[in-house]
């Protein structure tokens, strides 16, 4: 798993158009206008041989850095890109599922973007170093 995470001041998406013929196509915004910590989310197919203990590292990655920042609100956003290993989008989709729950269960707000879709963004990043992590899970 690979986990892109940004301290933003604020964030902002629109759906752009469907990436998945699973899903139909609309139109949706969301945002974090007070800010938060946005979590870019790629599932790889090796993190489903072991799938909680993957879990179980990013959520620890994910809670580390929000409270590094003292944020509550977190933003998950499947993303693709970060790795040419891809899960299958039903085993990604399902992973990113278990991570908001847990996540919720600890007191987070936790949100994800649309599923399926290619999104527009509009974000401010915070400047400091920490602002910024990746990690390979």
């Amino acid at each position: 798993m690979k986990l892109l995470m940004f301290h933003v001041r604020d964030f902002w998406y629109r759906t752009h158009v469907p990436n998945l013929e699973t899903e139909v196509e609309r139109e949706e915004e969301g945002a974090m206008p007070d800010g938060g910590l946005l979590v870019w989310v790629q599932v790889e197919s090796v993190d489903l041989d072991d799938r909680t203990g993957v879990v179980r590292r990013a959520i620890k990655n994910i809670k580390w850095l929000a409270r590094k920042h003292g944020l509550d609100v977190i933003t998950l956003h499947s993303f693709a890109h970060l790795s040419m290993d891809r899960a299958e989008p039903q085993d990604a989709q399902s992973v990113l599922s278990d991570i908001s729950d847990r996540l919720a269960s600890v007191g987070f707000e936790v949100k994800e973007t649309p599923w399926g879709f290619f999104n527009e963004f509009r974000m401010h990043v915070e400047g400091p170093g920490l602002a910024k992590v990746f990690k390979d899970v």
